[in-house]
């Protein structure tokens, strides 16, 4: 009986934590002005890839990451270097602090180049 009481509470943490994901997930994306097909499929990389870490506009307290709204709008990267969409790309594919995972080798060139242009917009 305990067991059961247990696997119960513990499929109710399962779906709370789910739920609060899906929400959080849908609240970043927001309708906006249209994005060019680059940005839209950057856009799904992103909340496939970067969420978790990093947020754009959603209302969470603390990302585990920086957030990255306004990105473009800043002098410097986390790096130190200029934000350009050459250093932002290198930031993406190298992973440059020891918790964020470089995606050199699972998105491609067109995929970061696409999370860029997304990034631009917000």
């Amino acid at each position: 009986m305990n067991r059961k009481v247990g696997w119960g509470r513990l499929g109710l943490i399962v779906l709370a934590l789910f739920s609060f994901s899906v929400t959080i997930k849908a609240q970043s994306q927001k309708e906006g002005a249209p994005l060019s097909e680059k940005a839209q499929k950057g856009k799904e990389i992103f909340n496939d890839d970067c969420f978790l870490c990093h947020d754009v506009d959603s209302p969470r307290v603390k990302p585990l990451g920086p957030t990255l709204d306004g990105l473009f709008k800043r002098d410097k990267l986390v790096t130190g270097k200029p934000v350009t969409a050459e250093n932002v790309k290198e930031i993406i594919k190298t992973g440059p602090t020891p918790g964020m995972l470089a995606f050199r080798y699972t998105l491609t060139d067109d995929e970061i180049n696409d999370v860029v242009e997304f990034l631009k917009t917000k």
